[in-house]
């Protein structure tokens, strides 16, 4: 179509406010550029241009545009310069340029670069101000020396609409302003800088949105580059449901090694630079929720440190590979310092649940609410899998069914009610370098509000280390598998020393592959199996404290003290006492008072010589003051056994008609029997057998009277 006068037909088209359709037909821009500076007619609604090919310069800098101006599918021989010009309203609703020069723009309504749009060169909206939503949705931006948009600081007074945006570039808007949300779902975004869209410092009223759009999978949001939203402030949600992000592999210097005994803190990558990362949110403030669920994948580490989250995080579903995939330096999601006020979910919610291959790292993290990581799959082999430290939870904490390679930490970390490990299997925890591996679940100095659950199953193959750790109610292993010879020899099979808690329950289905250590230990109800005191290396049970025994009368107290002597290398009261005074809280004084007895038993037996016959008489005497009644019988014995040879054999009067009548039985009474005189002592000559019987039953009957007393004084002191 050939055009007579264009800047005629441009102006009658404004006039009447039809849409000019030149079909290709080549115009000069200036002709454009007259029309759009010159005043317009009265009652002009808009300047409507479609399929006009520009030549030349569009240029209008500085200019103040009266009338809405909307071009379709034109084609612009050079970039539009539209620097600091004011428009109120503007559409390049399926154009094509090389470029668009638009710093400081100012448009009243919309901006349109939408639906086709294309730019060959970078579109610079640095500093602009758009009145209503700014449209770059179906559009395709390829630009310039790897950056496709500049929109540093810009201002939006609605909505960042770029569904199945397109871009081979950076898109840039750091420091931007945006009242509405910022759409970019089903999105392709990919960046040969590094960074795929840089929001940084970035605020949005409403929500960021790089999920699906709409249900199919050809229309996830995709990025090949960083995300970055480092220090960004959003007043609604942040999706990333369903979205990939692939990071450009740069290369870099290598990681130090690792020291091999090292037990600080592994170092976090640095900065927000991290060349490992894909979503990098450091200092994020997201006032709505954070969803990084239902499919998300990323092959470098989500950077959330000192995250601000008021409502959930969600991670259900999500596929997190660590920049070194499932190495023991990879680190799959960093959120130290993070602060969530509502609950974190990662269990399988329809999508399955979260799958990490690479640590996932919590250091010093807050979640207000609940933590469900039941079922997911952590993968950091000879690393830390989980690392929690401080981490602070305010309600419960799932990890039923989790499937571990690596150790679980959480040392010094706060949970308000139930850390539940039901089920749990974890494998391949942190090796040490004299071959013995570090626990697998590692809640050293830990405060929980109610219970600790490792039951259904539980197996940790490096052992549990528990040690300080404050329980609120209980501490459950039953049906547990504690320390395995697969991934190397654990220390510690449990290590609870220190352990403060109402009950502990531990009855695990096999014997612990290594030491179980109780020392120091502080429980009010203990319930314990067989099985726990076959653990290899034995039971360490020093300074064990325990007020009663969970069914005193399951177990003979006889296996119970055998299960005693097992774990002791030495002789100790304390463990003997405190079983005793467990049985008489129960009303057990019967089976107290053996347990008191082995426990002189033990104690004299690995004594020296003279107190080990010292020992033995008040064992056999007067069960170490417990049998009282042994001494009495004693005394019967030996005065009947007096009486029965003084019958046979009386002895001489010492001198006639000045002694009582002699009865054998009362003279052997009488002898047996220190300082109490029963009058037949004394008036009788004895000699040959009769002299050494009456000698020693005055000895019999001193050792009886004195350990009978010394077991009465033990008693009572006791009492």
């Amino acid at each position: 179509m050939a055009v007579g006068d264009p800047e005629a037909e441009l102006r009658d088209a404004l006039a009447t406010g039809r849409e000019l359709d030149l079909g290709g037909a080549a115009i000069p821009a200036t002709a454009l550029a007259a029309v759009l500076l010159a005043d317009p007619p009265p009652g002009a609604p808009a300047l409507r241009l479609r399929r006009a090919r520009l030549s030349g310069v569009l240029r209008l800098t500085g200019a103040a545009v009266a009338v809405p101006v909307e071009l379709r599918d034109c084609v612009f021989a050079h970039p539009p310069d539209l620097r600091m010009a004011e428009f109120s309203g503007l559409a390049l609703t399926g154009c094509t340029v090389p470029g668009l020069r638009a710093g400081n723009l100012r448009v009243g309504a919309d901006l349109l670069l939408a639906d086709g749009f294309t730019a060959t060169g970078p579109v610079n909206l640095s500093d602009a101000q758009i009145g209503g939503s700014l449209r770059l949705s179906a559009g395709r931006l390829r630009g310039a020396d790897g950056r496709a948009l500049f929109a540093d600081r810009i201002v939006v007074g609605g909505t960042l609409y770029a569904r199945r945006l397109r871009s081979d570039g950076e898109l840039r808007l750091p420091g931007a302003r945006i009242t509405g949300n910022v759409d970019l779902a089903g999105a392709d975004l990919a960046s040969p800088t590094g960074e795929a869209v840089d929001m940084t410092g970035v605020s949005i009223e409403g929500s960021f949105l790089a999920g699906r759009h709409g249900t199919g999978t050809d229309l996830e949001f995709r990025a090949t580059g960083r995300v970055v939203l480092t220090g960004a402030r959003i007043g609604g949600d942040v999706v990333f449901s369903g979205a990939r992000i692939e990071r450009l592999p740069t290369p870099g210097p290598p990681d130090p090694d690792p020291v091999p005994d090292e037990t600080r803190m592994p170092v976090v990558p640095g900065g927000i630079v991290d060349a490992g990362a894909a979503l990098v949110a450091d200092r994020v403030q997201v006032q709505g929720n954070l969803e990084l669920d239902d499919g998300l994948s990323t092959d470098g580490t989500v950077r959330l440190p000192n995250a601000v989250v008021g409502g959930y995080l969600r991670l259900s579903g999500a596929r997190l590979l660590g920049p070194r995939g499932a190495g023991d330096r990879g680190i799959a999601l960093l959120g130290d310092g993070m602060d969530v006020g509502g609950d974190l979910e990662a269990r399988d919610s329809g999508r399955g649940a979260l799958a990490c291959a690479g640590q996932l790292r919590l250091v010093g993290a807050t979640v207000r609410g609940s933590a469900s990581l039941s079922g997911i799959t952590l993968s950091a082999p000879g690393g830390y899998a989980l690392l929690a430290d401080r981490l602070r939870i305010g309600g419960e904490f799932y990890l039923r069914r989790l499937v571990c390679a690596g150790t679980v930490r959480l040392q010094d970390a706060e949970i308000g009610a139930t850390l539940d490990c039901t089920g749990a299997r974890l494998t391949a925890p942190r090796s040490r370098s004299d071959g013995t591996v570090r626990p697998s679940l590692d809640a050293r100095a830990a405060t929980i509000g109610k219970d600790l659950v490792c039951a259904g199953g539980f197996s940790a193959s490096g052992g549990v280390r528990m040690r300080g750790a404050d329980v609120g109610k209980s501490v459950q292993f039953t049906d547990a598998t504690l320390g395995t010879t697969a991934d190397g020899r654990a220390v510690y099979a449990l290590n609870a020393h220190g352990l403060s808690t109402s009950e502990l329950i531990v009855r695990p289905a096999v014997a612990p592959a290594g030491p179980v250590r109780f020392s120091r230990a502080i429980v009010t109800t203990f319930a314990d199996s067989a099985l726990l005191w076959d653990a290899v290396g034995g039971v360490e049970i020093d300074g064990f404290d325990y007020s009663a025994l969970y069914e005193p009368r399951a177990v003979d107290v006889r296996t119970r003290l055998r299960w005693v002597r097992r774990a002791m290398t030495g002789y100790a009261p304390g463990p003997y006492d405190r079983l005793a005074a467990a049985y008489q809280r129960s009303g057990n004084e019967e089976l107290a008072q053996k347990v008191l007895m082995e426990r002189q038993r033990r104690r004299y037996a690995e004594a020296d010589a003279v107190e080990r016959v010292w020992g033995w008489l008040q064992r056999w005497t007067v069960g170490f003051g417990y049998r009282p009644w042994l001494a009495a019988a004693w005394l019967v014995l030996f005065a009947a056994l007096g009486g029965t040879w003084f019958a046979f054999n009386p002895p001489i009067p010492v001198d006639d008609g000045q002694h009582p009548v002699f009865d054998p039985w009362i003279y052997a009474a009488d002898t047996l029997l220190p300082i109490i005189n029963l009058g037949q002592d004394g008036y009788w000559r004895l000699a040959g057998p009769s002299q050494w019987i009456s000698t020693a039953l005055v000895a019999l009957g001193w050792i009886l009277a004195t350990t009978a007393a010394a077991g009465a004084a033990r008693v009572l002191k006791r009492t």
